[in-house]
């Protein structure tokens, strides 16, 4: 089948080779080390054979360096001492050699085994298997029988560089198909350079091993028919490490580290080569081969020993065998403490191996050993992250920023932990930023956040274009990365393809049966075709898998509210406020649910059991009818800004505005919207809408948490983008108070604007004044309103409001306990609101009102 003129020809097919990881235990490499320096190179050469023959080098990546007790040859005693139920020691012991030789060496027997010699190498061949002999132009061939098995030895002329070149031709040939390769570099004196390949094909496989002696290349090539000779790759590797130089080579005397009786030491030209591959190489096994002759050679400094060990724990990492990188980053770190960087590439590894509580502690360490750069910080922030810790990931991502403004993955992933905050205003201006500037950085995933981030703020339609364009791009990578599978199926959720969206969770599924996020995108799916109670059951396994964030509680308390369980969507939707406190549409999920509750108790003919009026949209007529006229169409737009990007956050705006919008909620507005941390636009667009929603409806009525400031008379509400560096900036910057009372102007009754903006404000102390004569002081100034319109402010003009020790200032405390109150004119409201607050704030703040209303009464809560 193969002949030497066309070796590299032979690599055309492919062969997968495995072995199972190896695990790392608490046997000390170093101390099994030592004991191997009592053993001959001989006996750990034979030691090796053994090894061979019971597998454990299966794997050709796992072969040892022959007569040198290394770290391969390490691992391996420990498979095997586990294998057999024996002390996890990798050490080697006479009775392990006894044993070893004679449990295998019958085998060897029954092969026939025989050493083959022509005065350049020495390799064993199995000749109770190989029948058949003749004699080849480079070397003898043998077959087996029926030639299944054909094994050709092979001596040729060349050198160093000629090894190189025949290695480097082989790979070419074989290309994509090649599954193995690998070059095993000596060191000098001791040891000759060597290659690897493995390939094969349904029909043949393939296993070829070189070495270079002297001025020869030496190897054989094993093929054989897979079905007929399906563990011969056991032989083929066993003669892969029987291969070695005939007499008069030193490998056959070198002991352990080249310190005993008959060792030899590496040139020092030799030694600084295998320190350049170590520490430049891009090949994981040319790195570990190299940093391992390196850690062998007792000529290494001892200073050299922890940057080898690091380097060599890049290559382990690369294998993905992270137990060894890490037992290399430990034994680093022993030995050089202060090295910043062996704590980070050990908090790499932990990453990668999601420990990311232990990720954290290297990163952190790595903090306190260096000057941070903005990566470092990323490095923490995404492992605080992984261990769903958002909130100290948000702040290792701002300090990140700090220092390199424009990186748009940590843009992305500052979004992502927002959005899993239930922040979703300020998501998505990282979110934005990280599409417009990512390139090719761009994931799926952030047009899916940036999607579900829209879907948050109520606006459904306007993350139709992003879902689109997240399940575009995750189908286009799904061939290379199948976790692309998950995006396109919450993408195609949103999109209301469900049945897309499920086939795309269930073929992730069958790969990875317990992905909780491919439940939760399959859970969205059965929902948006209305198989609630398919949708629930996956919403619940997602949740036991431990998948809590991305408003998944929610999600199910929708589910059952729409499978007519309002009792335990409630309980969902408690359970997400107390996870993300003002969540909107929990909000207004949970007050859905108690009125559908209320409304159950009613039809049974039972007293409500939600605890709250029933509202207009869900059991009006269970209303006497005068109360239904009082009640008329009222809808409310309720905003509460806590999150400044250029000054400090507020505390309580965000949780004042939910509080507000649940309250009217309870007392049944039939329409609530809630927008938190606006920016400019955003607050100038929830304005404009709100504008046409109280056109036409009885009561319009805006509440606004957050800062205010007063120029020039006039007053503004501040979002949460705006720097005002100067007075000029104001009108530019920030929404004059006559555009808000604007919004209102639509509805025929009551129109009433409420204003908890009157803070200290921190934007006066940096402002620079460009006009001499333009006035800018704390607090509103006072306002007169037209006719049938109130404006209330929480504290009169010129004072400030107290932000409270509580949850909610004292203010929205008084407000929305008197709104509750069943049958209290508004007139007389405010004024309960008003002594209740100078109660609680020993009279250092009292609320007003400006405007005025016609004669009739205007009762917020029927009773």
């Amino acid at each position: 089948m193969f002949r030497p003129n066309v070796i590299a020809a032979a690599l055309a097919a492919a062969l997968v080779l495995s072995a199972p990881a190896l695990a790392q235990g608490t046997a000390s490499f170093a101390s099994s080390q030592s004991t191997a320096s009592q053993f001959s190179a001989q006996q750990i050469a034979d030691l090796q054979d053994d090894l061979a023959w019971a597998g454990i080098f299966s794997d050709v990546g796992t072969l040892p360096s022959q007569g040198l007790f290394d770290e391969t040859t390490f691992e391996a005693i420990r498979r095997y001492e586990r294998q057999n139920g024996k002390p996890d020691t990798g050490q080697i012991t006479p009775a392990l050699i006894e044993e070893l030789h004679a449990r295998f060496d019958s085998i060897r027997q029954g092969s026939k085994f025989k050493a083959l010699g022509d005065g350049t190498i020495s390799v064993s061949y199995p000749s109770g298997i190989l029948t058949s002999s003749k004699k080849g132009k480079n070397g003898p061939e043998y077959s087996s029988a029926k030639r299944d098995v054909i094994v050709q030895f092979v001596s040729i002329v060349g050198s160093r560089d000629a090894l190189d070149q025949l290695f480097a031709n082989m790979k070419k040939t074989a290309g994509k198909a090649m599954k193995y390769a690998v070059m095993l570099d000596g060191d000098g004196n001791a040891r000759p350079a060597r290659f690897i390949l493995a390939s094969g094909s349904a029909k043949e496989s393939l296993y070829v091993s070189f070495m270079q002696k002297g001025n020869a290349i030496v190897g054989f090539i094993a093929s054989w028919n897979p079905k007929q000779r399906p563990a011969f790759i056991d032989t083929a590797v066993a003669m892969a490490i029987s291969l070695r130089p005939q007499a008069g080579d030193t490998a056959s005397t070198v002991v352990a580290g080249g310190s005993g009786p008959a060792g030899t030491t590496p040139s020092t030209s030799e030694l600084n080569r295998q320190l350049d591959i170590c520490a430049t190489a891009k090949d994981a096994a040319e790195i570990v081969n190299a940093c391992t002759a390196a850690l062998s050679t007792p000529t290494l400094l001892a200073s050299n020993r922890p940057t080898v060990l690091f380097n060599r724990s890049i290559g382990y990492n690369r294998q993905k065998k992270a137990d060894l990188a890490l037992a290399d980053l430990d034994q680093a770190i022993a030995l050089a403490p202060n090295q910043a960087n062996y704590y980070t590439q050990r908090g790499h590894v932990r990453y990668a191996q999601a420990k990311y509580d232990a990720a954290v502690a290297d990163y952190s360490q790595a903090l306190t050993k260096k000057t941070a750069t903005a990566e470092d910080y990323n490095n923490r922030g995404n492992s605080y992250f992984g261990a769903e810790d958002y909130q100290s990931a948000i702040a290792d991502y701002d300090a990140s920023l700090r220092l390199d403004a424009n990186d748009s993955d940590v843009h992305a992933f500052r979004g992502a932990a927002l959005l899993r905050l239930s922040r979703p205003s300020e998501a998505m201006a990282d979110l934005t930023f990280a599409i417009e500037r990512g390139g090719d950085k761009i994931s799926p995933g952030d047009y899916k956040n940036r999607g579900e981030a829209l879907v948050e703020l109520g606006r459904p339609e306007e993350a139709q274009p992003d879902f689109a364009k997240a399940e575009a791009l995750a189908s286009a990578k799904i061939p290379t990365d199948s976790y692309n599978l998950i995006y396109r199926a919450f993408a195609r959720a949103f999109s209301g393809n469900a049945e897309g969206a499920i086939a795309d969770a269930n073929q992730y599924l069958a790969g990875d049966p317990k992905a909780s996020e491919a439940f939760h995108a399959r859970a969205l799916g059965f929902a948006a075709k209305h198989d609630f109670t398919s949708a629930i059951a996956d919403f619940s396994q997602a949740i036991s898998l431990g998948r809590k964030r991305m408003f998944i509680q929610r999600q199910r308390g929708d589910a059952f509210l729409a499978a007519g369980q309002p009792d335990q969507a409630v309980a969902d939707y408690q359970a997400q406020l107390k996870l993300t406190p003002g969540n909107a549409l929990a909000l207004v999920g949970l007050e859905k649910a108690k009125q559908a509750l209320d409304a159950k108790q009613i039809a049974l003919g039972g007293a409500p059991q939600g605890g709250n009026v029933p509202a207009p949209a869900t059991a009006l007529a269970a209303l006497p009818p005068q109360a239904k006229v009082a009640l008329g169409r009222r809808v409310a737009l309720v905003i509460g800004n806590s999150n400044y990007a250029n000054v400090a956050a507020l505390p309580n705006p965000k949780n004042d505005a939910a509080k507000v919008a649940e309250t009217l909620r309870k007392i049944g507005f039939a329409e609530v919207t809630l927008v938190e941390d606006t920016d400019f636009r955003g607050l100038n667009r929830a304005l404009q809408d709100f504008a046409g929603k109280a056109d036409g409806a009885d009561w319009a009525v805006i509440y606004y948490a957050g800062h205010g400031i007063e120029i020039a008379n006039t007053n503004y509400l501040v979002p949460v983008d705006a720097k005002l560096a100067s007075d000029r900036d104001v009108s530019f910057e920030a929404v004059p108070l006559d555009r808000v009372m604007a919004a209102s102007e639509g509805a025929k009754g009551m129109r009433l604007v409420i204003l908890d903006a009157c803070r200290n404000n921190p934007f006066l102390a940096n402002m620079t004044r460009k006009t001499a004569t333009r006035a800018v002081t704390r607090g509103l100034s006072r306002v007169e309103p037209d006719g049938g319109t109130l404006v209330v402010y929480a504290a009169k003009a010129g004072e400030v409001a107290l932000d409270g020790n509580g949850g909610n200032s004292p203010f929205v405390t008084a407000l929305t306990n008197n709104l509750q109150k069943p049958g209290v004119e508004i007139g007389k409201l405010f004024r309960l609101v008003r002594d209740d607050v100078m109660k609680a704030t020993d009279r250092k703040q009292e609320p007003f009102t400006y405007g005025s209303l016609p004669g009739e009464d205007f009762i917020f809560n029927p009773g």
